[in-house]
């Protein structure tokens, strides 16, 4: 069978009309048969095959993540030692060794664990621009090493070398003008769901209205599958 895109399409329509005409015709179910065979065979190689097998897989050209997820942070060995960006909002920030040292614990959606990231002020780009962010809520693209986590509570943290500040939080003053956390409605602490009912626009960003729309993700996933 030729290759060419327009023989092979003039082959598929000549099949279509030749069983319509033996359908009408009342040609015998052997006859028939051959010819659906011969038209399943002609569609296949008109669209390379897809029609009874995977489809390629999706080559995205128009996007391209230039970080990697603090999930596949956490979960992969490999990215040990490695050079990496990721993006997120910090779920709390503190000062450390007189004010030399930024801890992070950031977040972005993915899982809810946070990655901690550790920024230097003398070894850390942007350092004062993400020192002066607000606190908690604030987003930041930080580049840096993974490296295995000196202290408890996580098995890697990230060595910053860079930090870009995305967005501050403006919670200083009642107005909205001045950077800094005082104000802003999710504290540290651990809040109720009572109060969180008047926060609802900030609730994802708390863990367990975060934790119960994964688990309403998996079980709506899970029953899609089945079905």
């Amino acid at each position: 069978m030729s290759s060419d895109l327009a023989s092979i399409k003039a082959e598929v329509e000549a099949l279509s009309a030749k069983l319509n005409s033996l359908k009408v015709e009342g040609a015998d179910t052997d006859a028939v048969s051959a010819s659906v065979q011969q038209l399943v065979d002609a569609s296949k190689n008109l669209t390379g095959n897809y029609m009874h097998g995977p489809a390629p897989p999706v080559v995205n050209n128009l996007y391209k993540r230039n970080r990697i997820r603090i999930k596949e942070a956490l979960a992969g060995a490999s990215y040990i030692g490695q050079t990496i960006t990721v993006a997120g909002w910090a779920r709390t920030t503190r000062n450390a060794n007189k004010g030399q040292l930024l801890f992070i614990e950031l977040n972005d959606g993915s899982t809810g664990a946070s990655l901690q990231c550790v920024l230097d002020s003398e070894k850390t780009e942007g350092f004062a621009e993400c020192k002066g962010s607000g606190g908690t809520g604030a987003s930041f693209q930080l580049k840096g090493t993974l490296i295995e986590s000196q202290g408890e509570g996580q098995a890697v943290e990230m060595q910053v070398t860079s930090g870009t500040l995305l967005g501050a939080v403006y919670g200083g003053n009642p107005e909205g003008t001045e950077v800094g956390g005082m104000l802003y409605p999710i504290p540290k602490k651990n809040n109720t769901l009572e109060y969180m009912r008047d926060q609802a626009h900030m609730r994802p960003r708390t863990r367990v209205h975060a934790a119960a729309m994964r688990i309403r993700h998996s079980m709506a996933f899970a029953t899609h599958n089945f079905f």
